[in-house]
């Protein structure tokens, strides 16, 4: 039965996989994805090759990018029911238009300045992208909605990857850099033009304490068995995932030079392209099984491949072939995790209590990236080996999360 006391944005946001919301967050974020894909795949490659940094420094400048990400993501979901989830989307944004700027200085203060605001402003943005997802989309499409959401970051980003390693033969870091800022400043001007927004506020009258009130508006959601097993899905696997990706690149690139391979540079970059491009098969297979049958499969399986592509990299991180192949598994398996994550949050939360759930899932998330990005940097100062070991436990205790919630909510029903 509808409740004739909720507004009318509210019965209409899950409006499907068509819906002119949710067409456009894709386009917002594949572009998103594609502009800044030279920051994400070549950033530590960067640090080391042009600066001369040692891993821990990549490491650090990571886990502030993550820590104030995780901080401020918190506070999104308070602004999604505050502001409305456009206007909170476009603050988040915004930060991405100076990821170009990194490149374009070697001054240790000035990349740390560059980092403060772009993790700032990435907790609102993921929050208000992933809080868009579940209010576009009808629930029971949310599976294959949350592939298609991830699809076109993972695509996005394979492309731009593509198009990096082919441009860094030709162009400085620092003219890559550049580009990149005039291209996602006219992408901020794109998704303000098109994205519908400003109505939902009046969703979320009744959702909660007034103001921010971070701890009265949390608190409830803490307490729950439930969110208590996904926080540790979260964040065992993330850790792991944290550790990789810093980890990863750096490696092909030693391999690389090691091989005698030319552009060693490009060849990171390469690996970011083949791995993301065999992780969007994958979102969409594991969406597409999770809305047709169950969730618990495709989960299960996902976060078992993880634990498989840490032992597969702890014994071939030395071999380029090696990196690359099970590098690509552990990318299509951690996204395929992700990509069932909002199925999950909607199954869990209350209608007024989704963006809040978002924003502390992604609190979560950047906490285990900052774990994964500090200590991987230490460990591959000691071996190359210890990460991929260690990310291998960690992954098998976020299965067994995994596993335990599934279990949890078939038990609890709809």
């Amino acid at each position: 039965m509808t409740d004739s006391r909720r507004p009318a944005t509210e019965q209409q946001a899950g409006s499907g996989l068509w819906s002119r919301a949710f067409v456009t967050l894709c386009l917002v974020f594949f572009l998103n994805a594609f502009f800044v894909a030279p920051f994400t795949a070549l950033f530590a490659v960067y640090l080391e090759a042009d600066l001369h940094r040692l891993p821990w420094f990549s490491g650090s400048l990571r886990g502030l990018l993550l820590a104030l990400g995780g901080v401020f993501a918190v506070m999104g979901g308070r602004l999604c029911d505050l502001l409305g989830r456009k206007n909170t989307l476009l603050i988040g944004m915004s930060g991405a238009v100076l990821t170009g700027l990194v490149f374009r200085t070697g001054n240790a203060v000035l990349l740390t300045a560059l980092i403060l605001v772009i993790g700032a402003t990435s907790g609102p943005w993921s929050t208000a992208g992933q809080s868009y997802l579940i209010a576009s989309v009808a629930g029971r499409h949310l599976g294959v909605g949350g592939a298609l959401y991830f699809l076109t970051n993972t695509a996005g980003g394979a492309l731009g990857s593509l198009v990096t390693g082919l441009v860094k033969q030709r162009w400085t870091f620092g003219s890559i850099g550049g580009a990149m800022t005039v291209a996602m400043a006219a992408s901020l001007g794109l998704a303000a033009w098109l994205l519908p927004g400003g109505r939902e506020r009046a969703e979320t009258r009744d959702a909660g304490p007034q103001g921010l009130a971070l701890w009265s508006a949390y608190r409830p959601l803490v307490a729950r068995r439930a969110v208590q097993l996904l926080v540790g899905l979260r964040y065992l696997v993330t850790s792991f995932w944290g550790m990789a990706t810093l980890a990863i690149p750096l490696l092909v690139f030693r391999a690389s030079q090691k091989a005698g391979l030319p552009a060693p540079e490009s060849t990171a970059a390469y690996y970011a392209a083949v791995s993301l491009s065999v992780a969007t098969a994958c979102q969409l297979a594991a969406g597409l099984l999770a809305d047709r049958y169950n969730r618990t499969v495709p989960l299960l399986v996902a976060a078992a491949g993880v634990v498989l592509s840490a032992m597969g990299l702890a014994l071939f991180w030395a071999r380029l072939t090696g990196l690359f192949a099970c590098g690509t598994a552990l990318t299509a398996s951690a996204w395929a995790v992700s990509t069932l994550i909002p199925k999950l949050m909607n199954e869990m939360a209350k209608p007024g209590e989704k963006s809040r759930l978002v924003g502390l899932g992604h609190l979560v998330w950047s906490a285990a990236m900052l774990t994964g990005s500090v200590v991987g940097g230490m460990l591959l100062g000691i071996d190359p080996a210890l990460p991929f070991v260690v990310g291998a436990v960690l992954a098998s205790g976020g299965t067994a999360c995994a596993w335990r919630l599934c279990t949890l909510l078939d038990r609890k029903g709809p």
